[in-house]
C-alpha cells in the first residue's frame, strides 16, 4: 500500500503534466489551432488535482509535508 507521501508525489507529478499541457494548448490556441473548451477542460483537471493535493496535505503533519516537498523537487 502506498503512503500518503507517495500519493502526494503522484498528484504533484500529474499536476505538473496538466500544467505543461495547458501551456502547450495555450500556444496552439494563440495560433488558432486549439479550442477554448480544451483549455477549460485542462483547467478543470488542474483544479481537481490542486484540491486533491490540498486535501491530502491536511492529513499530514508539517514534518511529513516538508519531507514530501523535498522528495518531489517542487
Amino acid at each position: 500500500m502506498k503512503s500518503v507521501e507517495d500519493k502526494i508525489i503522484e498528484v504533484l507529478n500529474e499536476l505538473e503534466k496538466w500544467e505543461n499541457r495547458r501551456e502547450k494548448v495555450k500556444e496552439r490556441y494563440d495560433r488558432g489551432d486549439a479550442d477554448k473548451t480544451e483549455i477549460e477542460r485542462i483547467n478543470e483537471q488542474i483544479s481537481h488535482y490542486k484540491n486533491l493535493l490540498s486535501d491530502m496535505k491536511k492529513k499530514m503533519n508539517s514534518t511529513d509535508i516538508s519531507r514530501t516537498i523535498a522528495r518531489s523537487g517542487n
